[in-house]
């Protein structure tokens, strides 16, 4: 085949390929979720030590901070706080976060109830001879308004619990109501109060500091008479699990809070970087409905949050994180990851971002649950290791790694979908092709039966009928106008009689292909990928007996069998023919 049909051919499918984009839904390929670590006594928390890439750490709620290093849980823990914890109900340890400048100060902050309830936030300091525990000597509680090194709760629930240090370097700590139903000291929108409230402070401070923190000058309220200064946000019932779209991983400095609601409604709050003070609603509301009136709030107006799911679908929502790693391919960035430990569900949705005011909004909500496929399943956190990549942690005593299925499709696929941003790809005898090469369907469902096999040996439906029909070649099939020299293009569907094999198989070449060259009858075939290339479409060398190059930086272990045409591009282990490649990358940049 010449290089001017070759190119002719591949213009005509990547016009389907474009047809198809342009109204297909960006389908997100389906997620699984890795055991990591099991054997865990009631995990709420997994940390990621900032200065070790291989050590995370998980914080069990009965006071024991356990270190996992390479995949392996040690014997010897981080901290232990046990018999200092009141572990009953939703109190215990909840809570850790280490400093900004841990590799420098070595502090590390946890909350926890004491054994009278109160919450307790306490620094650490790292062990100078072991980076894999603190100097339990080293603790200091934080003193608050009053002079007492706790913030009383009234009743034994709503203690929050979550740490979070946010772009700007200081300490966020979020406080649930202090317990009880329906806030009944309506303490959410008390200024005399932190209960209730997402709290803003500075702890890189001296060691020798009397309280161990300061109120930053940018705090909405510092100076305003009857309000405490720690108070960044009222309105706040129970968050649990609050984090940022940080920076530094490509987010926005976003802040979103799950906030556990009351009998009704399950919310998630949405707050642009740089804008305090805001008002959540409760007691007033429950999510964006109305609740107790009776009082009112502190301040109007009440923030309403971007996503709300009533008691139907759930009953205690735990917030996660905004992805930005690398394992769940591009159509995953941006998605918002949250889960219900009550009803063992776990969930994303897509933020849409207004570029002039910072807002947002939740779309395209999509449920994993049933992927996950975990029983005996309480997700009551998140946490991201050192490149940004999503777990989730079981009450049951689990933490599991979330990252692309590869459960075999039809079309013997084992591998994920490489197109699958672009609409999804179709599995056709063991390999993904791009969207607008599919049967009519579009790839993602799976196919009908097979037809009874047909005299040249493929199992498989013709994906290329829709374009006019392809050809059965050595149990495969091939696009329209790549059948080989000598052998009529199909005109329906149809398929060439195969060339009769060799009386003796010649050993494998170098570049990878098991099987007899199915087309010595014609010349002579070239292998590339695994898989014989008809007479025409080899490199000019002819291929066959040419060492392999060294592989391409995206995983290709064979020659570009495309040089003569103007080079190939490596995708997902294979070469992809000249202009594919190019055109679906401008696609991800102006599609989004």
């Amino acid at each position: 085949m010449t290089s001017a049909r070759f190119r002719s051919v591949w213009r005509t499918l990547l016009v389907a390929i474009v047809a198809s984009l342009g109204s297909a839904h960006l389908a997100l390929a389906q997620l699984r979720a890795d055991l990591v670590i099991s054997g865990l006594d009631a995990p709420v928390g997994f940390v990621q030590d900032p200065t070790l890439s291989n050590i995370q750490l998980v914080v069990q709620k009965g006071g024991r901070v356990r270190v996992v290093q390479d995949g392996v849980l040690l014997a010897a823990d981080f901290l232990d706080l046990t018999g200092q914890v009141s572990g009953g109900g939703e109190q215990g340890l909840l809570g850790l976060a280490f400093a900004p400048d841990y590799a420098s100060s070595g502090r590390v902050f946890v909350n926890f109830t004491d054994l009278s309830g109160n919450t307790v936030i306490a620094r650490f300091l790292r062990d100078p001879v072991s980076q894999l525990r603190v100097v339990p000597a080293s603790r200091f509680d934080l003193v608050w308004p009053g002079g007492a090194p706790f913030i009383g709760q009234p009743f034994a629930n709503h203690n929050g619990g979550h740490l979070a240090f946010g772009p700007d370097g200081f300490l966020y700590i979020g406080l649930g109501d202090g317990g009880a139903g329906n806030d009944p000291f309506h303490l959410a929108q008390t200024p005399g109060s932190l209960l209730g409230k997402m709290l803003r402070i500075d702890v890189a401070v001296p060691g020798n500091d009397p309280i161990g923190y300061r109120v930053p000058s940018d705090n909405p309220f510092v100076g305003v008479a009857g309000i405490l200064p720690e108070i960044w946000a009222f309105g706040l019932r129970n968050p649990w699990r609050y984090n940022f779209d940080h920076p530094a991983l490509g987010g926005n400095g976003a802040l979103l809070i799950a906030d556990v609601g009351q009998n009704a409604w399950e919310e998630i709050n949405y707050e642009p970087a740089g804008h305090p003070g805001r008002n959540y609603g409760w007691r007033n509301r429950e999510g964006a409905n109305p609740n107790v009136g009776t009082l009112p709030p502190f301040s109007l107006p009440l923030i309403d949050p971007i996503h709300q799911y009533s008691h139907a679908d759930g009953g205690a929502i735990t917030g996660g994180f905004v992805y930005r790693g690398a394992a769940l391919g591009p159509a995953y960035q941006g998605r918002y990851f949250f889960a219900d430990s009550s009803f063992g569900r776990v969930w994303s949705i897509q933020l849409v971002v207004n570029a002039q005011t910072g807002e947002a909004t939740a779309a395209d909500l999509l449920e994993h649950t049933a992927e996950f496929g975990l029983s005996a399943f309480f997700p009551v956190s998140f946490g991201l290791d050192s490149s940004g990549e999503l777990y989730v942690v079981n009450l049951a005593g689990t933490v599991h790694r979330v990252t692309l299925a590869s459960v075999p499709v039809p079309g013997g696929c084992t591998t994920p979908d490489p197109f699958a941003a672009f609409g999804g790809g179709t599995c056709v005898n063991g390999g993904w092709l791009p969207p607008g090469l599919a049967p009519p369907s579009g790839g993602a469902a799976p196919p009908p039966p097979p037809p009874p096999p047909p005299q040249t040996g493929c199992a498989t439906p013709d994906p290329f009928a829709a374009l006019g029909g392809g050809t059965c070649v050595n149990g495969g099939w091939l696009p329209p106008g790549l059948a080989p020299p000598g052998v009529p293009p199909p005109s329906g569907g149809g398929s060439a009689p195969p060339p009769p094999p060799p009386t003796s198989p010649p050993p494998p070449p170098q570049t990878g292909c098991a099987t007899p060259d199915p087309f010595v009858a014609l010349g002579g075939g070239t292998c590339f990928n695994g898989g014989w290339l008809p007479p025409g479409i080899a490199p000019p060398s002819g291929g066959s007996g040419q060492p392999p190059a060294p592989p391409a930086p995206t995983g290709c272990a064979t020659p570009d069998p495309f040089v003569a045409l103007g080079g190939g591009t490596c995708v997902n282990g294979g070469w992809l023919p000249p202009g594919i490649a190019p055109l679906l990358i401008t696609l991800t940049i102006g599609g989004g």
